[in-house]
């Protein structure tokens, strides 16, 4: 069973700790690209990036070596982006990317 919550990190981020998500004004295409230009903007390595007009995927590494996943799913008129940082989840670090992901997607 996942709990979920209010991430107090990022406003209209969801968290269940390991993972956090948000919705995307945009499709899955436009998204995945955010997801890659926001990894690389924050200086992220071994990026990789697909998508298809029902979902996306994005990964790349932080300099500590751990493993930042990106997932997009198309929902309604947009997306669901949801960002896992290694293997337990870092709450902080992955809000502030679905925020920055969400916003880049929709052009604020």
């Amino acid at each position: 069973m996942t709990f979920a919550c209010k991430t107090p990190h990022e406003e209209g981020v969801t968290s269940s700790y390991r993972s956090q998500w948000t919705y995307v004004a945009a499709d899955t295409q436009a998204t995945t690209n955010a997801a890659k230009t926001v990894m690389a903007r924050d200086g992220l390595t071994d990026i990789k990036a697909s998508s298809t007009d029902m979902d996306g995927t994005a990964t790349a590494k932080q300099s500590d070596g751990k493993q930042v996943s990106v997932t997009i799913k198309k929902v309604d008129n947009g997306s669901q982006v949801s960002v896992t940082v290694g293997t337990i989840g870092d709450p902080a670090v992955g809000a502030g990317l679905a925020k920055k992901i969400k916003n880049e997607a929709e052009g604020k």
